[in-house]
């Protein structure tokens, strides 16, 4: 029993629950982002369940790589990976909010302020 409770208590043991726990969270959060790219009726309101989880979801998962290997070789590979998603994620559904206004494929009756209408 004590062996057990040392090798929890081992740094690469809590490394390792730690990152099974970030693992599981982004896991969670890109599934919801999934789930409710599904469920939304148009592309404006399916825009918020596809940016904010996957961003995050991805930024919990690519932190677990980095707790999990414990490296600055890990940091430096996963890191360009979190930016060019921060970066590009709000232009792609930018893109994607004026394709879906420009199709006409969204319910007019629940925007509050169309910015569109000239």
């Amino acid at each position: 029993m004590t062996e057990m409770i040392q090798s929890f208590l081992d740094a690469a043991g809590v490394r390792a629950w730690i990152a099974l726990g970030l693992l599981l969270v982004g896991s969670v959060l890109s599934l919801g982002a999934a789930v409710g790219i599904v469920r939304f009726p148009d592309p404006l309101v399916r825009l918020h369940a596809m940016a904010k989880p996957q961003v995050l979801g991805l930024a919990l998962s690519l932190a677990a790589i980095v707790v999990a290997s414990w490296t600055w070789t890990s940091l430096w590979v996963v890191l360009p990976v979190l930016v060019f998603q921060l970066f590009l994620v709000p232009v792609s559904t930018h893109m994607i909010a004026r394709a879906g206004l420009r199709s006409g494929d969204y319910r007019h009756e629940d925007l509050l302020v169309d910015d569109t209408e000239s």
